[in-house]
């Protein structure tokens, strides 16, 4: 008897379908909080990555227009610069670095090199492994290349690594001048 009674009530439950949709409801609730969560948090990252480009770009524009000699203070200023138009965090380096073409020795060679925080300013032996993203240039031109990296920190732990690296480069021409100089 209890045997067919268990029976009875297994079956009546299997078929019940009374709060099925709060069930499902909850679950599918559950899952939307977690994409939107998500979504914003992947936004937030590619937000972050842009505006560390275009604050790249505004650094070396802004040093490619400088007619007098820069030093550790300006170049430190435009770290501070860099800081601000990012907006997220103080993990920032910068590496400044005038390079020139010499077509005798068909390579190129630093001029000067800055670097910021925990980086190391850059060697022309450093050159020959970055050599394919640098341009062609004429024997004797100067260029600037401004590198950048910054720490991002995510708001919420779903989507994105936290801690995640963003690197940029950006080479540029002296605009009103034929190279900057630096006095360390």
């Amino acid at each position: 008897m209890k045997w067919f009674l268990l029976k009875t009530l297994r079956s009546q439950f299997a078929r019940d379908e009374k709060g099925l949709v709060i069930a499902e409801f909850l679950f599918a609730m559950c899952w939307l909080c977690w994409w939107y969560v998500a979504s914003f948090a992947i936004f937030d990252g590619f937000r972050q990555y842009n505006a560390s480009i275009k604050a790249t770009y505004t650094v070396g524009d802004i040093l490619s227009r400088q007619m007098l000699v820069v030093d550790r203070n300006y170049l430190d200023g435009l770290r501070g610069l860099y800081e601000y138009l990012i907006k997220f965090g103080s993990d920032a380096d910068l590496r400044y670095t005038s390079l020139k073409w010499v077509a005798d020795e068909n390579q190129y060679e630093v001029h000067w090199s800055y670097a910021t925080g925990d980086r190391t300013a850059l060697t022309t032996a450093d050159l020959v492994a970055m050599e394919s993203k640098l341009p062609l240039l004429v024997d004797g031109e100067h260029i600037l290349l401004v590198e950048s990296w910054s720490i991002y920190h995510t708001l919420f732990r779903v989507g994105v690594r936290n801690g995640l690296e963003f690197n940029n480069y950006m080479v540029t021409s002296p605009r009103f001048a034929a190279r900057v100089d630096y006095s360390g």
